[in-house]
């Protein structure tokens, strides 16, 4: 593996303080840079969940920074987890905060989320310009149903498993059609 700098540190949202590690390839000057979010915290989620923790790997090793946190009341952040509207908020902010890292190049800033954290990309993208492509993994069917009417300009990937539990590839495939362009 390439040589990695690692800085595990706090990020301060305002309402929050959200610990996050921040990994940067030391052979790209301000490479691009991708955040990670978790699945939900009240099923284990966590920054160093095993998929995060693959794509992690891959990422860095092709020269892309990676920025993983916990969201609110996970390992050292504060807080409690809730339904969402506040880790929504705390997403935004770490978005608007690693657009602004001077060690990374904050123009070509991607988001990837696995579960509850599907949604909390599709959402952030949705409501900002600063995220310019974005990677679903297995969004929960209730949040993933709302996105078929809005526009989400953005690049995006659509992953789910041909065994999900929660809806079938069908399900999947239909709705999936229905988001805007480009997918």
């Amino acid at each position: 593996m390439a040589d990695i700098t690692k800085e595990l540190t706090t990020l301060s949202t305002g309402i929050s303080e959200l610990e996050s590690l921040l990994e940067i390839p030391n052979q790209v000057k301000r490479p691009p840079c991708v955040i990670l979010c978790h699945p939900h915290p009240r099923y284990g989620g966590n920054m160093f969940d095993a998929v995060l923790n693959q794509i992690s790997t891959y990422l860095l090793s092709s020269g892309i920074a990676t920025l993983r946190f916990n969201q609110r009341g996970v390992g050292m952040s504060s807080g409690e987890s809730g339904d969402g509207t506040n880790e929504l908020i705390d997403t935004e902010s770490v978005v608007e905060l690693t657009s602004s890292n001077p060690k990374i190049d904050g123009s070509r800033l991607g988001i990837i989320g696995y579960s509850f954290g599907a949604w909390m990309a599709l959402e952030s993208a949705f409501r900002t310009n600063l995220i310019k492509s974005l990677v679903s993994i297995a969004c929960p069917q209730n949040k993933f149903a709302q996105y078929g009417t809005v526009q989400i300009t953005q690049p995006k990937l659509l992953i789910l498993g041909d065994r999900d539990h929660d809806f079938t590839l069908g399900q999947f495939k239909f709705l999936a059609n229905r988001m805007s362009e480009p997918k």
